[in-house]
C-alpha cells in the first residue's frame, strides 16, 4: 500500500508494527494545552541494506492530528534516512525507533493516525489514537510519564527525567518512573501558594496492594508549580498486569482526582511486545 493511500483508508496497515500515544501537558498559548503525539517503529524487519558496515535505509513519516469535532487538523510529513551502527540496530529491535511531534491544542477530542513506510521495502505501517485536551481552568494532572527509561542529565545541576514512552510494556526488575504536574488547584490567600497532597499504589490483576505510599505534600516552586517524580521497583514482580493508581487531593478547595494507568510486567528477557 502506498503512503498516501494508506493515509486515507479506513482500514490500518500492519506490514511495520507501530505504537501511537498522546501526552497532554500545560498550558501553552492563547489557552491551548502543549501536547505530544509519540510513535514508535518497529524496525527488526526493516530491509536494511548494509554498507561500510552500517545499516541504512528511509523511515518515511506521516501524522496527522485531528479535532474530531470541527475537523481541523494539523499534518507533519517527514523522512528518516537511518544509518545505523549494529548496536545502535540492536538497541532499536528492542526499545523501537521513536519519533515525538509537539502540537499546541485547544479543549477538545482529537484522533492521531500515523502512517509509517520502510522505503527499501515499500511496506507501510499505520496506526490510530484517540485522545482528549481536557478544560484547562479545571483541576487536573498532566498526562502521567510512566517510563523505565531516564533521559540523559543535562549538565551538573541537571535533574533526570524520565524518557516519553509510547508502550506500557516493561521487565520485571526494572525500575519504574512516574512523573506528573498539577493544574488548577486553589491557592492559600496567605501565602498565595497552593497545598496539594499525592500517594499513589500499585496493585496487581487481582486487586492486591504490591505498593503503597502514603500521600504526602508536594511542594510548589517559587512560581507555584506542582510536579513530583516517583520511582518503584519491578523487583519480585511476576509477569501480568498491574495498576498504577494515583491519587491527587487539593486541600484548599477539597477537589480529588483519581487517576489509573494501566501496564504490563514482563519477564526480564522477554522483549516488549506490539500494542495498539
Amino acid at each position: 500500500m502506498h503512503r498516501a493511500a494508506a493515509q486515507v483508508s479506513p482500514y490500518e496497515a500492519n506490514d511495520v508494527p507501530l505504537r501511537l500515544t498522546a501526552y497532554v501537558f500545560g498550558e501553552g498559548l492563547m489557552g491551548k494545552a502543549n501536547a505530544t503525539v509519540l510513535t514508535e517503529v518497529d524496525v527488526r524487519k526493516f530491509a536494511f541494506a548494509e554498507v561500510d558496515g552500517r545499516f541504512t535505509d528511509t523511515l518515511e513519516f506521516l501524522v496527522v492530528t485531528a479535532h474530531r469535532d470541527s475537523g481541523e487538523y494539523w499534518r507533519y510529513d517527514q523522512k528518516v534516512n537511518m544509518n545505523l551502527l549494529p548496536a545502535t540496530r540492536e538497541r532499536l529491535s528492542k526499545s523501537w525507533f521513536p519519533i515525538a511531534r509537539d502540537f499546541e491544542l485547544a479543549p477538545g477530542a482529537y484522533q492521531s493516525k500515523v502512517v509509517v513506510r520502510d522505503k527499501n521495502a515499500g511496506k507501510v505501517g499505520t496506526v490510530t489514537f484517540a485522545f482528549d485536551v481536557p478544560d484547562l481552568t479545571a483541576f487536573r494532572t498532566s498526562s502521567i510519564t510512566l517510563s523505565d527509561t531516564l533521559m540523559p542529565q543535562q549538565g551538573d545541576k541537571g535533574v533526570p527525567r524520565p524518557a516519553l514512552v509510547a508502550r506500557r510494556t516493561f521487565e520485571s526488575g526494572r525500575q519504574l518512573y512516574a512523573e506528573f504536574s498539577v493544574f488548577g488547584a486553589a491557592k492559600d490567600k496567605a501565602s498565595g501558594m497552593p497545598k496539594v497532597w499525592a500517594g499513589h499504589q500499585v496493585r496487581d490483576a487481582t486487586g492486591a496492594v504490591r505498593v503503597n505510599v502514603a500521600p504526602s505534600l508536594i511542594r510548589p516552586t517559587s512560581l507555584g508549580h506542582l510536579a513530583r517524580l516517583i520511582g518503584a521497583s519491578l523487583e519480585g514482580f511476576p509477569a501480568g498486569d498491574y495498576d498504577f493508581a494515583l491519587a491527587v487531593t487539593d486541600e484548599i478547595s477539597g477537589k480529588t482526582l483519581d487517576i489509573h494507568e494501566p501496564f504490563t510486567v514482563v519477564a526480564a528477557e522477554g522483549a516488549p511486545t506490539a500494542s495498539r
